[in-house]
């Protein structure tokens, strides 16, 4: 491998009698319909939950709204934002920033709406692209940015400084027909965006609210390929993490700038293994680095946890949070205060269901694994997402049922 090999603390693990274990209410069934519900997404501010996903009540596949102004205890009746085009949609994302909510979705094209009262009412339907896919969305301040892949190839963005009621032109962010898999971060007045083409990894920065990029940077070093980039911001900080390499030969790697990405620090190795490691997921909270990915060692995959308590400086050895008899996937991690918390699909029983675990002290320890769905069918695709307080946790994922597929959802409240 290329990367530079990175500096590990030793992990000491609290004893969990310690530990303050989340407590879940009950399972709601939150799509309520007889069709197919998928892709659920989640996005809060205050005490304020906002869920978004994919309905086929209509036979097309529009997305559906739903919002709680209580914690998530209750919510509001399902809105239908697409209006009901006579095409599926796809892709959903929501962001919020303070009182104004953003959703976005491929639907012959890119189209955004926003609303300005927490969820109540949406403005009229803008469509961004007649010809994108793959949206990714990004707020921060007054300042919104869509990007997305081209049907025909490049990656293209979209900047609104206006909370979302009007966009500028489109700037190509590359115009490489391979390039894709894309991630967007934005914080005050910067936004920079990262992507693969299969080979190599590149990032372009913003520092004018999307106004103009600096050039192309390539950051990964080697000549193996490079895959599945993710990125955060922080202050200053830009962190990248990404899959390097191929089939068993592949590592976990991570490169971090503290100049707002003009330069960046050589590359560190995270997962340091001779097996498969893939999809890293990245979160940042000053000072801590949680980077969260899977390892598959002959049929079997488990889930992989690492953190840096010194912004990226160094990591601690990797720890296996799954280790379960069954396949580990589909995971999605959150962060907020002291609580880290990850969610994953996990295959022990069967069909699959959707285990947990959580940390209250910046990712030190680990509870022990909850199983949320508890299901006799089929539950995928879980996301999380934690108050700000890290009071409460939501977690949203789709469940088989006969004849049809629901979005259910889960409130956790922090126990004693």
């Amino acid at each position: 491998m290329g990367a530079l090999r990175g500096l590990w603390l030793g992990a000491l693990l609290v004893p969990l009698a310690a530990f303050a274990q989340d407590v879940f209410e009950n399972v709601t069934n939150f799509s309520q319909t007889r069709s197919t519900s998928r892709e659920p997404t989640v996005a809060l501010v205050g005490a304020h939950v906002f869920t978004a996903w994919i309905d086929m009540r209509t036979g097309y596949g529009d997305v559906y709204f739903r919002q709680s102004s209580n914690r998530g205890q209750s919510f509001g009746a399902a809105q239908n934002l697409s209006d009901s085009h006579p095409t599926r949609a796809s892709d959903v994302r929501v962001a919020r920033v303070e009182g104004h909510v953003y959703v976005v979705w491929a639907e012959a094209g890119i189209r955004f709406r926003v609303s300005h009262d927490s969820g109540e009412t949406f403005g009229p339907i803008q469509v961004l692209s007649e010809r994108g896919r793959e949206p990714h969305l990004a707020a921060s301040g007054g300042n919104v940015y869509v990007a997305w892949s081209g049907q025909d190839g490049g990656l293209f963005l979209r900047s609104s400084h206006d909370s979302g009621d009007s966009f500028e032109p489109s700037i190509a962010l590359s115009e490489q027909a391979k390039d894709g898999d894309l991630d967007l971060a934005s914080d005050g007045a910067s936004v920079h965006a990262v992507w693969d083409d299969g080979s190599q990894v590149f990032l372009r920065r913003s520092l004018d609210e999307g106004r103009s990029f600096a050039p192309t940077q390539v950051l990964d070093e080697g000549s193996a390929p490079s895959e599945d980039a993710r990125l955060a911001l922080m202050g200053a900080g830009v962190f990248v993490v990404w899959r390097e390499g191929s089939g068993c030969d592949s590592e976990i790697v991570f490169r971090r700038s503290a100049t707002r990405g003009e330069s960046f620090e050589p590359i560190l190795n995270l997962s340091q293994n001779s097996v498969a490691s893939l999809d890293p997921l990245l979160k940042v909270s000053d000072p801590y680095v949680y980077v969260l990915w899977k390892e598959k060692v002959a049929g079997q995959t488990d889930i992989f946890f690492t953190r840096s308590v010194n912004i990226g400086g160094t990591f601690e050895a990797p720890r296996n949070l799954s280790q379960t008899p069954g396949k580990s996937s589909q995971y999605a991690l959150s962060s907020s205060g002291g609580a880290v918390r990850i969610v994953w699909r996990d295959r022990s029983a069967g069909g699959g269901d959707i285990f947990y675990r959580s940390s209250a002290d910046r990712g030190a320890s680990f509870g022990p694994i909850q199983n949320l769905s508890q299901s006799p069918g089929k539950s995928t695709s879980p996301v999380i997402i934690s108050s700000g307080k890290a009071a409460e946790v939501h977690v949203l994922w789709e469940e088989d049922l006969p004849g049809n597929r629901e979005s259910f959802y889960r409130r956790g409240v922090l126990g004693p």
